[in-house]
């Protein structure tokens, strides 16, 4: 009987290269680029932590670019300019290389230059090799830098990691945008949000987090609309008040940035990206917005119970004038553009304890408290006409005592797309899924 041991951890080498000069050294990784000078070769390897360069003395023979190789060398001090390598202090003289598999053609673009000569949807209908040129792999890196800080603060403020359903029997948020799907002769959703799981979750657990997907039928082409993206939720039980949430979305963030800038640097470099570091966030009340937007842009929009994209934006680039934040939370949202969850304000039943958080021009964030009293969300169903019956399974929870509570959903794209400076959100989704990409 074969028995198997403990494995499958990254090698010493390509965990930390730097640590191996001048020490022989073993690996395996995929050619990325070939610079053949006659009487010796600089080949550069993709392995699972960066590009490597290798120095091969003599013919080359079968290898050729996206070649999967084993490699035998001795690692060189060196001082390497081109930023697609890393570490740019080291390289590797070959001693003996073995060609592992060979490609059957060639790329269909070119993945070594500086810039990717493609549009978006060559870029999207051939991911699987778009996603090989480093500028592009930087960016799901850096995303998955993002989901680590984020997840590092959850668990360390005593979050607990939930999974909640994606096919669901009622919409969470309501309206026409969700996918109906057959389900066993029944009509079912694929969830817009995990937020009556996570209210649900909170009352059991106190604080829960989840990122996971979720689906939302929108019939908008745009750059900032996804039929499928990835959602970083939060709930958080025994608040007294939903800046609580606010404040503690403020750390998660710290938490991400400071990750990446301990972890990330060569992707950030390779992007282009400096983050700003930041210690408290302003808040601006809804209706002070729509004044704002009134006196500084001239824009009347008093009467929308929203804000535009232009009005997004605008808000933006005002607070970073007058504060230097790249972010701004804006709360009091209107209750009619609410859902029904939503805590309205003691003070002003027009106006709910919400929140969205902007950055740069864009919200990624919606959050606020909610309803945790039994009549009071029964009461607020029906002044909205609906009929409290169809979501019993929701109320239940409430009708048996719910903690005061709230909390966020965030998208992780948009803020992967913020962080980076991308000019559409498609751009920081590995696969996109929109009106009309179903594939790859």
């Amino acid at each position: 009987m074969e028995l198997i041991k403990v494995g499958g951890k990254l090698a010493p080498f390509i965990k930390e290269p730097e640590q191996f000069l001048g020490k022989d050294v073993d690996f395996k990784g995929v050619v990325y680029r070939i610079k053949d000078l006659g009487n010796f070769s600089f080949i550069h390897v993709s392995t699972a932590k960066g590009i490597l360069q290798c120095i091969v003395e003599g013919e080359l023979g079968e290898v050729k670019e996206g070649s999967a190789v084993h490699i035998w060398g001795t690692v060189k001090k060196a001082e390497i300019k081109d930023k697609f390598i890393t570490p740019r202090n080291i390289e590797i003289q070959v001693k003996k290389l073995e060609v592992l598999s060979t490609p059957e053609a060639s790329l269909p673009f070119d993945i070594t230059k500086k810039k990717l000569n493609i549009n978006n949807d060559v870029k999207f209908d051939l991911r699987m090799i778009s996603m090989r040129y480093p500028k592009e792999r930087a960016i799901f890196k850096i995303q998955e830098g993002l989901v680590q800080g984020l997840r590092n603060y959850f668990v360390a403020e005593g979050c607990t990691e939930i999974r909640t359903p994606k096919i669901v029997k009622a919409g969470a948020e309501g309206g026409a945008n969700i996918f109906e799907i057959e389900y066993f002769g029944e009509k079912a959703y694929l969830t817009q949000s995990p937020q009556f799981y996570k209210e649900f979750c909170a009352g059991v657990f106190e604080r829960v987090f989840e990122i996971a997907p979720v689906f939302r039928a929108e019939k908008h082409n745009t750059n900032r609309h996804l039929s499928e993206y990835t959602s970083v939720d939060v709930e958080l039980g025994n608040i007294e008040s939903f800046h609580e949430i606010m404040e503690f979305e403020v750390g998660a963030l710290q938490s991400a940035f400071n990750n990446l800038k301990e972890n990330y640097q060569y992707e950030l470099e390779l992007s282009g990206v400096e983050l700003s570091g930041f210690s408290e966030i302003p808040v601006l009340k809804f209706h002070e917005v729509k004044e704002i937007i009134k006196k500084e842009y001239k824009v009347d929009n008093l009467k929308e119970h929203d804000l535009s994209p232009f009005e997004e934006n605008k808000i933006c680039e005002y607070v970073k004038k007058e504060t230097g934040s790249e972010f701004v939370f804006v709360t009091h949202y209107p209750s009619s553009k609410r859902p029904f969850y939503a805590k309205d304000d003691p003070e002003n039943s027009e106006e709910t304890l919400s929140f969205d958080l902007l950055y740069k021009g864009v919200e990624i964030t919606t959050g606020g408290q909610r309803i945790h009293d039994y009549n009071e969300l029964i009461l607020k169903m029906k002044q909205r006409g609906m009929r409290p019956e169809e979501f019993e399974f929701f109320s239940v929870a409430h009708k048996y005592g719910l903690l005061p509570h709230g909390g966020f959903g965030m998208g992780l794209e948009r803020l992967t797309q913020k962080v980076i400076g991308l000019d559409n959100v498609k751009s920081a989704t590995m696969f996109p899924r929109d009106v009309h990409r179903l594939t790859p």
